[in-house]
């Protein structure tokens, strides 16, 4: 089959280059090999599993670019049959991909929900192509399934380490992570970029597995390129890695309610930054007069997405802890007189405080 593409390649023009997909050869996996078996262990969780490996591409053709390839991995008895469920581990233009111990048992407890010493048979494939706009260049190789012996992770609530220009782009630093509670791959937290134009990542604890936003649409990829954010301020940042796609929203918290100035009015709150140098997790207090009544805390002068956000008392856990929305959830303050308010968005819980002085 004979067609052309359009591709820009470095210091050139666009060339329009006509390929012969009958004569293109799919990389092949060389490294492991099918029934091979493994046995993860988590006193050797930095060491590395095993290598994969596999043959390039060949498009038999002159001029291109680089061929790129992203790894992939599923369930064998799924055999990539399910787009929903293949999962995507890296993004690369070299033809190998250390697994170490740790990042292979991560995959394999949150994406499969792995028990401690559970075996699962597993695939890799690779994927090929020159660009993702024409999926005419794409190619596959042939499966390979193994045997993955996994241990048991403590995943409660399930953790993504966002490593930035803001941290000094460290993707093991335990401070600076987004949230899952219920282990189903919905991230959240809360972050101060105290500079203009910040740029972060998505990890899990290495650059071995991170992902990016490669065309700044909010879709995810391996190894994509940085998300910049242009203003300061606090974030909530998002990523669902079951539709592979972030979000960040600025948001600037305050106090409302008839314990403060009234539902029409919104009293600023200010960042704690003592607590952010230290921990960099997300605390905001304030300290006012404050009469019989109710409160809420809102984002952006407004209650609801997409524009506002509001957090209320979330009347089924313990004291303290917050919820987004809800109605008569109202945080009550019961004698009038000067107090601090601290709203605590260090997660994966939110919480309140309230300390008369």
């Amino acid at each position: 089959m004979f067609f052309g593409i359009s591709l820009l390649q470095s210091c050139e023009d666009d060339k329009d280059l006509h390929l012969n997909m009958d004569d293109a050869v799919a990389p092949a996996i060389v490294n492991p090999t099918s029934g091979d078996s493994f046995t993860l262990l988590e006193d050797e969780m930095e060491e590395i599993a095993f290598t994969l490996e596999w043959d390039h591409a060949n498009y038999h053709a002159d001029g291109l670019p680089d061929t790129r390839y992203i790894v992939q991995m599923d369930l064998a008895e799924n055999n990539f049959e399910d787009a929903g469920e293949i999962v995507d581990i890296t993004d690369t233009r070299d033809n190998n991909h250390e697994f170490t111990v740790a990042s292979l048992n991560t995959r394999l407890v949150s994406s499969y929900e792995a028990e401690d010493q559970e075996t699962l048979e597993i695939a890799f494939r690779i994927f090929a192509f020159l660009t993702r706009d024409n999926d005419d260049t794409w190619l596959h190789s042939e499966p390979v399934a193994i045997s993955v012996t996994a241990y048991e992770l403590d995943l409660d609530p399930a953790i993504l380490n966002v490593p930035g220009s803001y941290q000094g782009w460290e993707p093991d630093n335990m401070q600076t992570v987004v949230y899952s509670p219920e282990q189903d791959d919905l991230y959240e937290g809360y972050f101060f970029f105290e500079e203009p134009n910040t740029e972060y990542k998505f990890a899990m604890g290495s650059w071995d597995d991170n992902w990016g936003d490669d065309d700044a649409d909010g879709t995810l990829q391996p190894d994509g390129a940085n998300i910049e954010v242009e203003e300061p301020g606090v974030y909530k940042i998002n990523a669902d890695f079951n539709e592979m796609t972030h979000e960040n929203m600025h948001t600037e918290w305050s106090l409302i309610g008839d314990a403060a100035e009234g539902w029409d009015v919104d009293v600023p709150m200010e960042v704690d930054l003592d607590h952010w140098e230290e921990y960099q997790k997300v605390r905001y207090t304030v300290t006012l007069d404050m009469v019989e009544g109710h409160f809420k805390f809102r984002a952006n002068e407004e209650w609801d997405p997409p524009a506002g956000l509001n957090l209320g008392i979330d009347e089924d856990a313990e004291e303290g802890v917050l919820i987004y929305g809800g109605f008569q959830n109202d945080i009550p303050i019961d004698t009038p007189g000067e107090y601090t308010i601290i709203l605590d968005l260090s997660g994966p819980v939110y919480r309140y405080e309230i300390h008369q002085e």
